[in-house]
């Protein structure tokens, strides 16, 4: 279609002058933008490489490899804005600029292309005709795609006010600055337009073509002296946005998208997201130190997650810590390590002798102790981050520097310390009794007895020793006896799964637990272990596996992980689903279910517990206004189960109260430590009409006996 011919002109017509008004294709500006143009990459370059010179004072870690997984990972998370997309405001907000800007862009190197490459050595000009027409619709519509976007920032920043934004003056300066290199092209667009006498085929640069009619009232020496100024204020606010693309608030454009290709990519997988790292057992025979009291102790990757962030607050809006009035906000916990990486390092860099450096601590100096012992380990903050921070591994680490470097921790976790040390459970009852609590008439026994069986059932600690916990075991080995299951369990030689210690920070009571489970499972060549608790199925899934490579056993030799773990749900699913148990006794209540923070975030297992409800006859299901990866924590994870709650209100409490807002007369628990916290939610609230129960409970007692 030759959309260019019908304006009476000739195609190579349909066009415009570039460097109109500023002395033309031959002018002095044509080599003077060049000027400019270095000048801001020498900058930006400058800044790039004075901030990869401080991450480089972290200490190393491999986030190179396969970058083709990296390349996935930036078009999914920058280019595709996976995670900004999720809240209707302000991903509409943030995708409004940030596509604008791509297509603006795309539309200004289309000129370099012709004006300083095809045209100025091969004298070929391609920008005419109808290919002029749809090149100048877009970078109209998209020039107004970012001006409604900033619209939609500056109302929700200074208008809306969200708790979550603390507006500094660089983001007001970074509004400023965006929003006048747009409105400047568009009135650079209006002027060149008046000045031209309306060419009819420039309707097809419709806002700028209706903003040039009031221009039409100044005469022609006036406009082009306003247009030769606003050339000049577009010309200087273009390149000192790229100048400043590294730099602070607009920095985030190139580092967060640095940020997200170096991410940990095992968060890309459920079978090892959010894996914590583990420390090599040889470090305990070398290292002078654990775990980071100063920030240069952090790696290269976990320094640049601080420049990285945009203070969106996201992970802060869905931190049970913060929303529960604790000390913690993830944001300031990465904004505070910034800040101490940005005093502390740089004087590193020119200090002869790094131990004479005085600088901010970085522990109850920068952060806090309250606030990283806030953190129930939930990663909802990680969840919900667009750049793909990593929050929590940061506050273990300041865990692990205070539990292995100091002894300093709360007096209620360190009795449970040394319970797993002596009794190798938390609460400290005798390890010879683990397996006292099944009832002789199932005829499950321990592997001692028997180990020819289709699954160990890995019990814990609460369905070993907390009679509440225990009717979910018997529960569960019901049903599996029902279906013709062979099920067997280690009784005595089971100890704790070292989850609480590990993420407690007490990374070598961790390597003695985990080392001895390894050496069992071994010594019985376990393949299949199915468990009631996610923080074990979660520990055995995934740290053991990575602590298998680089541990080893009293002897010397490497520990191997050779076997598959299911949490129960998954198997009570399949169960249902292939017929070999049926569900005929009906539930008749409102039932809503609560994701465990381990069961869903870490390892996205949100179906098979829905699932289970759902073929409960009777059953009422109704969700909690959060769930699935938006759920709220129970409050026990990351060692606070065994650390009482003295500051701000109860997080148990607060989930209760969203159970209660459901409508919901039970609850549906897959986890020991949420079955406790919920039900003592509902006593200590009391709410009479809200009881709390696992999914194995409500399978069993509506099963065919």
């Amino acid at each position: 279609m030759n959309l260019a011919g019908s304006y009476g002109v000739p195609a190579n017509d349909v066009t415009r002058e570039f460097y109109f008004n500023v002395g033309g294709p031959h002018g002095f500006m044509r080599w003077g933008i060049y000027i400019f143009m270095f000048a801001a990459v020498f900058y930006l370059i400058y800044t790039v490489v004075k901030r990869i010179r401080i991450w480089r004072k972290g200490k190393p870690e491999l986030r190179t490899d396969y970058p083709e997984k990296r390349i996935l990972a930036v078009i999914k998370y920058v280019i595709l804005q996976f995670k900004i997309l999720r809240e209707s405001y302000a991903g509409l907000m943030h995708a409004s600029i940030f596509f604008g800007f791509v297509v603006l862009f795309v539309v200004t190197m289309i000129i370099v292309v012709q004006e300083d490459l095809t045209g100025l050595f091969f004298h070929y000009h391609f920008i005419h005709g109808n290919f002029y027409l749809i090149w100048s619709l877009f970078g109209d519509l998209f020039g107004m795609v970012v001006l409604i976007g900033l619209g939609m920032a500056i109302y929700r920043r200074y208008v809306l006010k969200p708790s979550r934004l603390d507006t500094k003056p660089i983001d007001t300066f970074a509004l400023i600055l965006i929003t006048l290199i747009i409105i400047s092209g568009f009135t650079n667009e209006a002027m060149r337009i008046a000045i031209t006498g309306f060419p009819k085929f420039e309707v097809w640069s419709p806002f700028g073509y209706v903003l040039a009619i009031p221009f039409s009232i100044f005469n022609t020496e006036a406009l082009r002296s306003m247009h030769y100024v606003n050339w000049w204020v577009h010309m200087i606010g273009a390149f000192s946005f790229i100048g400043l693309v590294a730099s602070d608030k607009i920095g985030h454009i190139l580092i967060s998208s640095l940020n997200v290709y170096y991410m940990n990519l095992d968060n890309e997988n459920p079978a090892t997201k959010y894996a914590l790292p583990v420390i090599n057992p040889a470090e305990f025979e070398t290292a002078e130190s654990f775990g980071v009291s100063s920030v240069e102790q952090y790696t290269w990757k976990q320094l640049m997650d601080g420049d990285a962030c945009t203070r969106c607050g996201r992970c802060q809006d869905n931190c049970p810590a913060y929303l529960t009035e604790k000390p913690l906000s993830p944001k300031k916990i990465i904004n505070d390590v910034k800040d101490n990486m940005d005093e502390r390092i740089p004087k590193l860099m020119l200090a002869e002798d790094p131990a004479t450096v005085e600088s901010t601590p970085l522990i109850d100096g920068s952060v806090l102790s309250d606030e990283f012992w806030s953190c129930t380990n939930c990663a909802a903050c990680m969840e919900a981050c667009p750049v793909n921070i990593e929050h929590v591994p940061k506050m273990i680490d300041m865990r692990r520097y205070k539990i292995l470097m100091e002894g300093d921790m709360a007096p209620e976790l360190q009795t449970s310390f040394m319970n797993m040390e002596n009794n190798y459970n938390p609460y400290g009852f005798a390890f010879a009794e683990r397996g006292a609590w099944v009832p002789a008439e199932l005829g499950v026994k321990t592997l001692a007895e028997d180990p020819e069986v289709d699954y160990v059932y890995f019990v814990g600690c609460a369905a070993s020793y907390d009679k509440r916990n225990q009717k979910v075991g018997i529960a569960l080995l019901n049903i599996m006896k029902k279906a013709g299951l062979k099920v067997g369990i280690l009784g005595g030689e089971e100890a704790c799964c070292g989850d609480s210690a590990m993420r407690g920070g007490n990374e070598y009571l961790f390597h003695s637990l985990a080392t001895q489970n390894l050496e069992t499972f071994k010594s019985y060549g376990i393949k299949k272990i199915v468990m009631t608790c996610p923080h074990g199925y979660n520990m055995l899934k995934k740290e053991y596996k990575k602590f298998a490579k680089v541990g080893k056993n009293m002897d010397g030799n490497p520990l191997e992980h050779n076997f598959e773990v299911y949490h129960h749900t998954e198997i009570i699913s399949d169960l249902i689903t292939s017929g070999k148990i049926k569900l005929k006794e009906a539930l008749s209540e409102k039932i809503t279910y609560h994701d465990s923070c381990f069961l869903g975030r870490y390892n996205e297992i949100y179906n098979q517990p829905r699932d289970i409800i759902k073929a409960i006859p009777g059953a009422d299901y109704v969700e909690m206004s959060r769930h699935h990866d938006k759920s709220f924590c129970c409050g026990a994870g990351g060692a606070r189960m065994w650390i009482e709650e003295h500051l701000g209100s109860r997080v148990n409490q607060f989930r209760t109260k969203d159970a209660q807002a459901s409508g919901a007369t039970k609850i549906g628990t897959a986890c020991p430590f949420c079955l406790t916290m919920l039900s003592d939610g509902a006593n200590e609230l009391d709410i009479q009409n809200l009881q709390s129960f696992d999914l194995a409970e409500l399978v069993y007692n509506a099963m065919e006996k």
